[in-house]
């Protein structure tokens, strides 16, 4: 048997619309219902209550002493509820932050730090979003993008995390195989591995762009393999399967651990970089400026720990 003899709630919604209103109308209007669905409904209440609640006039209604008897009841039991929902609704929530960047990124570079993050910001819910195809922040769900360019977008707010440097990446088994790997000309006569996309997301330099700032302008001797994914291409690499190039953020703590090695002593570098980027209202939110301030700070103490193969060569 259920705790409260009650007529449906439904009923009792539409009754104090209706009592307070004085009109079957202007309640049907509040409630987007049909004046004759709101008389129904009354109707039902009496019938459930066994009594009558109003007092049907010629262009109005009137609340008989029983029915302005319940529709005090109703009113301070609706305003409780109201003023329940919205106390709980007003709690702190937890401020959630979606942040996008390269899937390359993501996997090295991020993840291994969001822990650190997450014992500094405990109460800040972290979205990662992976993709390589750039979303600017402030354009939909993306509260912090890292993206790839000269630091200048319309409406953003960017901070530099670093620059762009690229140098050549293999196992040291390969290298261990292909002994005669030194110099930039002699990259030709390996398997290169490729990275392609429809659109860089995190970086312009491939295989032919940075041979040529090498100066080497032969065509490679062997068939390379080509990977729509960074990821892919660094297991390839480990795995011995040729020579990629690593871009630094990514491969510099890969060459550290002695995952891979670096078989050219040459880094190109060029103008662009990774920049840390917001909508101009995002930078006021205290979640989103506690996160990039504390990405900055994991980006500082990489380039101090960093590792600098060979003399960095600028493009122009």
């Amino acid at each position: 048997m259920s705790k409260y003899r009650l007529p449906p709630l439904d009923l009792l919604h539409t009754f104090e619309a209706v009592a307070r209103h004085r009109s079957f109308t202007l309640a049907a209007d509040e409630l987007c219902l049909t004046q004759s669905a709101v008389s129904r409904q009354i109707k039902a209440l009496e019938e459930a209550l066994g009594l009558q609640v109003f007092r049907r006039l010629h262009r109005t209604v009137d609340l008989t002493a029983e029915g302005q008897h319940l529709f005090g009841s109703v009113t301070r039991g609706l305003d409780d509820i109201s003023a329940c929902l919205a106390a709980l609704g007003a709690a702190p929530k937890a401020p959630q932050i979606t942040v996008c960047a390269s899937v390359a990124f993501a996997w090295f570079w991020l993840m291994p730090r969001l822990e650190r993050f997450g014992a500094l910001q405990p109460d800040v819910d972290l979205r990662v979003l992976a993709t390589d195809q750039p979303v600017l922040p402030g354009t939909g769900e993306v509260d912090v993008a890292v993206l790839f360019g000269a630091g200048q977008w319309q409406g953003l707010q960017s901070r530099l995390l670093f620059g762009e440097r690229v140098y050549p990446v293999c196992s040291p088994a390969y290298l261990r195989a292909h002994p005669a790997l030194h110099r930039p000309e002699d990259l030709l006569d390996q398997t290169l591995l490729h990275l392609e996309y429809g659109k860089p997301s995190f970086g312009g330099v491939d295989w032919r762009t940075w041979l040529l700032r090498q100066g080497v302008n032969g065509q490679p001797v062997r068939r390379g393999l080509r990977f729509n994914s960074y990821p892919m291409v660094l297991q390839a690499a480990e795995a011995g399967h040729g020579v990629a190039l690593g871009w630094s953020y990514v491969t510099d703590p890969l060459l550290a651990e002695g995952r891979l090695v670096c078989p050219v002593d040459r880094t190109l570098e060029t103008r662009d970089g990774y920049y840390l980027c917001t909508s101009n209202s995002g930078i006021k939110s205290h979640g989103i400026s506690a996160f990039m301030e504390w990405i900055g700070a994991e980006a500082a103490n990489q380039d101090n720990a960093g590792i600098t193969p060979g003399n960095a060569i600028h493009s122009e």
